[in-house]
């Protein structure tokens, strides 16, 4: 299936993406060198928690999603300039009726602090506005994993919930590795 894969990739110029590859290394590493030797413009995009060390590789590490400081009082506007409340009120908006005001604006920021700032875990709780007020989901929040279960039936399963997440993570560390986790 490569040649195949190489005949249709070698005379365009084309992106391609493999996502998840973290586990999927020892194939996806092979299968990638050789697709860059053999297709002169292919660049390829890999998205892994870990780096896949291959030739000319670059690694970009995404960071958590900004959020402010929980001092630091701040409008709507000046709160909205942070990733994580953007991702947040646009999330909530696309599920609800949401709308971002004064009176809950330091609530979401709350939220986004308790969640560090990590995308999957804010998409989550954002997706809980139609059920819940704002304050109710900073209440619950010492229970993250009992909050944020139950994700939308088209995600893939190990992003469904947070401690499907977390799962999923646990079970790609090495033994020594998850020792020092526990």
């Amino acid at each position: 299936w490569i040649p195949a894969l190489v005949d249709q990739l070698s005379s365009r110029a084309i992106l391609l993406i493999l996502d998840n590859c973290e586990h999927v290394l020892d194939a996806v590493v092979p299968l990638a060198a050789e697709l860059l030797a053999r297709c002169p413009d292919l660049v390829i995009l890999a998205t892994s928690r870990e780096a896949l060390n291959a030739p000319g590789e670059t690694v970009w590490r995404v960071p958590p999603l900004a959020v402010p400081a929980e001092s630091e009082a701040r409008g709507i506007n000046e709160m909205l300039s942070f990733g994580a409340i953007r991702l947040f009120v646009d999330r909530a908006a696309a599920t609800s009726s949401f709308q971002i005001s004064e009176e809950n604006v330091s609530t979401v920021a709350d939220i986004c602090r308790r969640l560090d700032g990590v995308p999957l875990a804010i998409e989550l709780a954002a997706a809980r506005v139609k059920l819940l007020s704002v304050t109710q989901i900073r209440e619950r929040l010492h229970d993250r994993f009992r909050l944020l279960a139950g994700g939308g039936r088209t995600v893939v399963a190990r992003q469904r919930t947070l401690e499907a997440t977390v799962d999923w993570s646990y079970e790609l560390l090495a033994e020594v590795e998850r020792r020092l986790l526990a």
